[in-house]
């Protein structure tokens, strides 16, 4: 046989052609590009364009067909792609300046709650309450969704060199040629053999026989692509000839099967470097004419998925006959006893430090697996001294991780250790087990090979390497061991809060200072919070943002704050005492008790649970603990609600354990509940006359004293606005507090412009450029719902409306991505706390107030705070007034329809606010009035009509 030909593949770079997307929201970016999919699938069937596919298909096998489309279209040359981020800290590379980015569609699942009905986990039915309907509980799903993200390839970014972007091509070397063969005989479903073959096939895939033969007679090359290409036939075109005609499946045309095995061949040819120059597919527009969109996008998809497959499977066969050649290599050269020598030495390392267990390996089960699967011969002790060197690996992790924490975790990082090394050697014989189930077929020949029992055998397979990956688990687990969370099992939990909020605070009033000095010197030169090398580090951070306004945004002063208020929280809960937060019950066959000191929710049972009970235990986050003989969870919120969950636990009463733990908690709630006094007290220290009141709660103490605590801080108006809020029950203490916070930490109100345009679409076409007057006529009104803001800035000292409309149309700011300032658009000015709108007319501007929705001087807070709009019910009120009567006698005059329901209602208050009564119209009254304006609209509307035919 002649060696194999390597062919370097060398393809011009190409400029990425990105899908430009016009929608702002998530929803409509994915409609966009979901249309701009289908169109691809059209255009990809063109000669040279589905070549372009089918080589990203060999580079991206394990992407989705959506994405591997999207990349095809946009740069179809691409060989490792990452997000900017990823490259950045994953890989040590930076995208190139002005590079524009690949857009393709990433997960975004989030989870809502959702009430459902309760099921009995015995019948599956729902369960019924009391007076008869379906008991139902708040469940937490997860709603899968995408987004729009944008990657770049390798070709786009610069920085550290990369060693290996994709597989090892195949050389010349003929023994690397019969192994990759013998890889893809194993990774076939049938028998592979040579044979000469009479006429110009190369090869073929009997039906009957279920084999592949392959011509004798041709180049190592053509042998490979052969072989790729009846074993696609092999596992995707197979039927049984033997079965009736109506059971059998519909097989796809010829054609079909032909264009689908071919591009599979090329594929895979492709991803191993193979020369693919002799392939064509000029054909494919012809085959794809008259088809549907649907089957196209199918016949795309088998193509992925059976080269993805295909190329998984030949990678792991082939990467098990070269390990298997080194060791054989090995074996020979190296003494029978260094192996046992390192082991030896490894282990007495680690009893100098962290202490292994290592459990027993069933090494008769490893030979009997060996045997079935490999007609290489067993090493005895092999398998045993490959676990010996995986739990050696754990420990050394384990001893890393116990010199960089405190001591107190080191009896966990051991625990852990031992559950890997216990697990890690069960599920190592169970997967010798699994594998002396049934032959390879290698080994027991195609004949007769009983393919049901492999097929469970696989299923078997499958399951233990999920629970192998569950205990490489384990190892994550042992590396995060003591890195920054702090258990609430932790005694000196408190007090190590208690230090990380000191820290916070410090951090908060740094800040503060720093960017109080910044705003009045406009320098960090001489900042007495900072030293030399920490004003150069935040010079570099502020030029890196390329914000210059303050050292530490708004967004950093927020979080901080955030986070202060949450370990605040999380001291208060661990404080409780929480034998007054929980109470222990009895149920049918046991009882749950609330172990304080250990921290622990147990349940014990008067006799060993069954297996389902045991299961559905496991299934809401209780283990068994050997040493308190009680199944156990950390004790909290979580752990009762999913106690609520297991029905086999339920209590004696009759109540949930989520309503038992409520009542227990009422009784001494009512008693502890502390009554307030709130006043609203005159500052008169403080010469700021917004901030001169404040809004003060006291709390009466037993001996008559009483005990003042500040909520807010404003003015008289804003005090006693809110004192009304929280004696109604409306608003509590603590968001009151919160407000003032956020209110305290806001920065200084600066002036800014906005500029503001109308949204695309048929809803806002009619009032593209249209004049201010003309929209007046028309009765149209300037809404606020139909524009999009599309920049915003900082209103420097004399920059006025027509230096904004020269700027934005002959100079456009880098950040600016709206069209040029035009007719229809709006300028909002923000001065001196103030706005003004201002709407872009033929000719200069004109005055909008219309276009600003009356504000409440509270309203920012309840921007800042976010909670629910019923808190606020009574603070805020910017409803329009109701229309007068004689605003409604214009509207007539005008030829406009109105509202009847609005004429009784002006009506009325008219009466009311004059005192003289006046006869209420009768129903006919106001229809036939309602009957003349209707006629007199269509009276305007023909004069208006015949105006313009004129």
């Amino acid at each position: 046989m002649p060696y194999m030909e390597k062919t370097e593949i060398t393809e011009e770079t190409k400029e990425v052609q990105p899908i430009v997307l016009t929608s702002e929201n998530q929803k409509d970016r994915l409609k966009e590009i979901t249309d701009r999919l289908e169109q691809g699938i059209l255009e990809v069937f063109e000669s040279e364009r589905y070549k372009e596919y089918l080589r990203v298909i060999s580079k991206f096998h394990h992407y989705s067909f959506n994405n591997t489309m999207l990349i095809a279209l946009q740069k179809p040359d691409a060989s490792l792609i990452a997000g900017f981020s990823a490259w950045k800290n994953s890989h040590g590379r930076t995208v190139k300046k002005g590079e524009k980015g690949i857009r393709i569609i990433a997960p975004a699942p989030f989870k809502v709650k959702q009430e459902m009905e309760k099921l009995d986990p015995k019948t599956n039915m729902p369960v019924m309450g009391a007076d008869g309907k379906a008991v139902t509980e708040e469940r937490e799903i997860t709603i899968p969704a995408y987004k729009v993200v944008s990657v770049f390839d390798v070709s786009q970014t610069e920085g550290k060199e990369i060693p290996s972007i994709g597989v090892n091509e195949l050389t010349g070397d003929v023994s690397q040629y019969e192994d990759f063969f013998t890889a893809l005989k194993k990774a076939s479903p049938v028998p592979i053999a040579l044979e000469h073959i009479e006429g110009s096939a190369h090869g073929y895939y009997h039906l009957a026989e279920k084999r592949i033969a392959i011509d004798d007679n041709m180049s190592e090359l053509q042998t490979l692509k052969t072989a790729i290409h009846e074993i696609a036939h092999a596992k995707l075109y197979d039927i049984d000839l033997n079965a009736p005609k109506e059971k059998q499946e519909n097989r796809l045309d010829q054609r079909t099967r032909e264009v689908e095995a071919e591009s599979i061949a090329y594929t895979v040819c492709r991803h191993y470097g193979l020369d693919t120059s002799d392939y064509s597919f000029g054909y494919v527009a012809g085959w794809s004419s008259g088809k549907e969109l649907s089957e196209l996008k199918g016949s795309l998809e088998t193509i992925r998925l059976a080269a993805s497959e295909l190329i998984d499977s030949i990678d792991e066969h082939f990467k098990e006959l070269q390990r298997t050649k080194e060791n054989e290599l090995t074996e020979k050269e190296a003494e029978p006893s260094l192996q046992e020598e390192k082991q030896e030495e490894a282990s007495q390392e680690r009893d100098a430090g962290t202490q292994v267990r290592y459990y027993p390996i069933n090494e008769a089960s490893a030979k009997r697996a060996k045997e079935m699967n490999s007609f290489a011969g067993y090493t005895p002790g092999s398998a045993t001294l490959e676990y010996k060197s995986l739990v050696d690996q754990a420990a050394e992790i384990a001893e890393n991780q116990k010199k960089r924490v405190d001591p107190s975790f080191h009896n966990k990082i051991d625990a852990l250790l031992d559950t890997y090394s216990k697990k890690l050697a069960a599920n190592m014989n169970n997967g010798f087990a699994i594998d002396a189930r049934v032959p390879s077929v290698l080994i027991a020949g195609g004949s007769n090979f009983p393919t049901r029992k492999k097929e469970k055998q696989n299923a078997a397979r499958d399951k233990n390497y999920g629970e192998w990956k569950e205990i490489q688990g384990l190892l994550e687990k042992i590396r995060s061991t003591g890195m920054g969370g702090i258990s609430a099992d932790d005694p000196d939990a408190v007090k190590k809060l208690n230090a990380k909020l000191e820290k916070l605070t410090k951090a908060q009033e740094t800040m503060k200072a720093v960017n109080a000095y910044y705003r009045k010197h406009k320098s960090l030169e001489g900042c007495p919070e900072l030293d030399s090398e920490a004003i150069e580090k935040l010079k570099a951070r502020m030029e890196i943002r390329g914000v210059h306004d303050k050292p530490y945004p708004s967004w950093t002063l927020s979080n901080n704050n955030s986070e202060i208020r949450r370990i605040k929280d999380r001291i208060q809960s661990l404080s409780v005492n929480k034998e007054e937060l929980y109470t222990g019950w009895e149920f049918a066959g046991g009882r749950a008790e609330i172990n304080v000191k250990d921290n622990r929710l147990q349940l014990f049972f008067d006799d060993k649970p069954d297996g389902k009970i045991r299961d559905e235990l496991k299934a809401n986050g209780f283990r068994w603990s050997p040493k308190a003989s009680a199944w156990q969870r950390q004790l909290n919120s979580n752990a009762i609600y999913a106690a609520d969950a297991v029905s086999s636990i339920k209590p004696l009463t009759g109540e949930r354990v989520i309503e038992l733990q409520r009542n227990f908690r009422k009784k001494d709630s009512i008693k502890a509940a502390p009554e307030y006094i709130y006043k609203v007290l005159e500052d008169p220290a403080e010469k700021d006359s917004m901030k001169n009141f404040r809004l003060e709660a006291y709390i009466v103490k037993e001996n008559g004293k009483a005990q003042s605590e500040l909520l807010y801080g404003g003015t008289k108006e804003q005090c006693k606005k809110l004192l009304d809020e929280v004696q109604s029950g409306k608003l509590t203490n603590g968001q009151i507090k919160e407000l003032y916070a956020k209110a305290e930490n806001s920065e200084p109100e600066k002036d800014t412009f906005r500029i503001y345009q109308l949204k695309r679409g048929e809803k806002t076409r009619e009032l593209q450029f249209e004049s201010y007057d003309r929209l007046k006529e028309s009765g149209q009104v300037l809404n606020t719902d139909n524009y999009v803001k599309v920049y915003e800035a900082e209103l420097t000292n004399g920059l006025s409306l027509e230096d904004i409309y020269t700027r934005f149309n002959i100079d456009h700011p880098k950040d600016f991505y709206g069209h040029s300032l035009s007719v229809s658009d709006v300028v909002v000015l923000h001065k001196d706390g103030k706005d003004s709108a201002h709407y872009v007319d033929r000719f200069g501007y004109k005055d909008a107030p219309e276009f600003l929705k009356p504000q409440n001087y509270l309203k920012h807070v309840e921007d800042i705070v976010e909670q629910n709009d019923n808190n606020f019910d009574g603070i805020i009120n910017n409803t329009p007034n109701a229309p007068t009567v004689s605003e409604l006698e214009q509207k007539i005059k005008a030829g406009e329809a109105i509202s009847l329901t609005e004429l009784a209602k002006a009506v009325k208050a008219e009466n009311r606010s004059t005192g003289e009564p006046q006869k209420k119209p009768s129903i006919r009254e106001q229809l036939k009035e309602a009957k003349k304006q209707s006629e007199q609209k269509k009276h305007n509307t023909k004069i208006k009509n015949h105006e313009l035919e004129v």
